[in-house]
């Protein structure tokens, strides 16, 4: 079965020759505040975001646009998840781009070991798209603890189902996205301790692409020390995403309650998990 998703318009090029074309958009040297300044709240609390750099989360774009917005178009029959407002992504073509794309990251998460995640999912709807690509996630992974990226981790809607994600998407289950629609997006898929959800690696070919996309846990397993981290304090790790394949395509699409959890393992003497939706509004 052909590879789909992020790949579909980059057929002649390996995942890595991808990572090295979007590493080389932006520097790799730390600018010395990789790490955050505000800890995790324990439990389980909602945080309003409606502006850029508010509560770690930074617009980057090449050349599109990222807005904080109510959503009254994509979904005739369902309101965002958190209404009225989500997360606008729109990119539009430039036949001088490289790649174009729209993405707000995190940097709250520097150094979180993808085995302490508890919670990673979202709500996505689109507009438009071309016809494989759904705002995505993608994750700058370091494996040996010395801060510098050596993978960049993909979560697509698109491999989420046994058509396009083989044995994979079995496990993860959750149904072929659809235009225009709300859909629950679960990026771990949690089974018992095991992580079911398809993520495909950039550096890594054992974690390929397309049908023979492999299970979040499996990852893990080959890099057991695998942690998330920023590339600087404006270049978080974690990154919602939309678009970076063929830059005269067109993508509008929503993203709303993103939601990341993690084990604190009982530090300061608690024991409950730190896990914040992050509800996007217009300002």
């Amino acid at each position: 079965m052909p590879v789909r998703g992020l790949e579909a318009d980059l057929v002649a090029q390996t995942a890595s020759y991808l990572t090295q074309r979007l590493l080389a958009l932006e520097a790799l040297i730390p600018d010395g505040t990789l790490t955050p300044d505000d800890p995790l709240p324990f439990g389980h609390t909602i945080h309003v975001v409606t502006h850029d750099n508010q509560d770690s989360w930074k617009v980057q774009v090449s050349p599109t646009e990222v807005t904080f917005a109510d959503e009254l178009t994509c979904d005739a029959d369902q309101a965002p998840p958190l209404p009225p407002g989500a997360l606008h992504l729109v990119v539009m073509p430039d036949a001088n781009a490289v790649f174009t794309f729209a993405r707000l990251r995190s940097t709250r998460y520097h150094r979180t070991y993808l085995r302490d995640l508890s919670r990673l999912d979202y709500y996505a709807c689109d507009e438009r798209n071309n016809g494989q690509q759904w705002p995505f996630i993608a994750l700058e992974i370091d494996w040996d603890g010395n801060n510098t990226i050596d993978d960049e981790l993909i979560f697509e809607p698109t491999y989420q189902n046994p058509v396009d994600g083989g044995l994979c998407g079995v496990g993860s289950n959750q149904g072929p996205p659809v235009l225009p629609m709300w859909r629950f997006r679960d990026a771990l898929r949690n089974d018992g301790g095991t992580f079911m959800a398809c993520w495909w690696s950039m550096n890594d070919p054992l974690f390929p692409p397309g049908d023979v996309i492999r299970p979040l846990s499996e990852y893990i397993t080959a890099h057991p020390n695998a942690a998330i981290v920023n590339l600087d304090g404006n270049h978080g790790g974690i990154q919602i995403m939309h678009g970076f394949s063929d830059p005269n395509d067109t993508y509008n699409g929503w993203v709303d309650a993103f939601t990341i959890g993690k084990d604190i393992n009982g530090s300061n003497g608690q024991t409950q998990n730190s896990t914040i939706t992050y509800d996007f509004q217009k300002p």
